[in-house]
């Protein structure tokens, strides 16, 4: 046994060394996540500060799959549905099909259901994503900034459902099916 290698009961120094280093990065980014939701909460009246806060949906600029700028202004007095996304994501992918149905039935009574893609390796393949998922809904590319203005979206999917008003009526994180989402979609008509 070589001297130095081992402890007392076994565990290696070299195992226990890399668990700590774990524990301490582990550490870091859940203090690094509360700072985030923290400055969120101060970003002052008439912003998101977070999934339960039910205030007005922050302001964005962004730009869809044929590089043209989409603004949220252009929302202004219709409901609308604003879903953090990244064509990575198993539950993203899932929920696709239901928002296409449920945006076919109500986008002739002014609803607007906007998909921000979180994606940043694979920008150049949304469109044929949106093409094989039938996907007939305004798809912009998100940023940081634009998802710490939500709050700090920390996890995917995240679907934010905003009234005729401009204030955000209801938070979901991760999947929804078509049902529930259609009757999220019917409360904001």
């Amino acid at each position: 046994m070589k001297r130095g290698t081992l402890s007392r009961k076994g565990i290696g120094v070299v195992p226990l060394i890399l668990a700590l280093v774990v524990v301490l990065a582990v550490a870091i980014l859940l203090y690094r996540s509360r700072q985030v939701g923290t400055e969120a909460g101060k970003a002052g009246p008439g912003t998101a500060a977070g999934p339960t806060g039910l205030r007005t949906a922050p302001p964005f600029s962004l730009k869809d799959t044929n590089g043209n700028i989409f603004s949220s202004d252009q929302l202004a007095g219709k409901p609308a549905v604003i879903n953090f996304f990244a064509t990575w994501c198993p539950p993203c992918r899932e929920e696709i099909p239901g928002f296409v149905e449920v945006y076919k039935k109500h986008k002739g009574k002014g609803f607007e259901l906007i998909g921000i893609s979180l994606d940043t390796d694979t920008r150049d393949e949304m469109p044929g994503f949106m093409m094989n998922n039938k996907v007939e809904y305004r798809v912009l590319f998100g940023d940081l900034d634009t998802a710490r203005a939500y709050g700090g979206v920390s996890a995917l999917p995240t679907t934010f459902f905003v009234g005729k008003d401009g204030k955000i009526k209801n938070v979901h994180v991760g999947y929804i099916d078509k049902v529930a989402f259609d009757k999220e979609v019917m409360k904001l008509l």
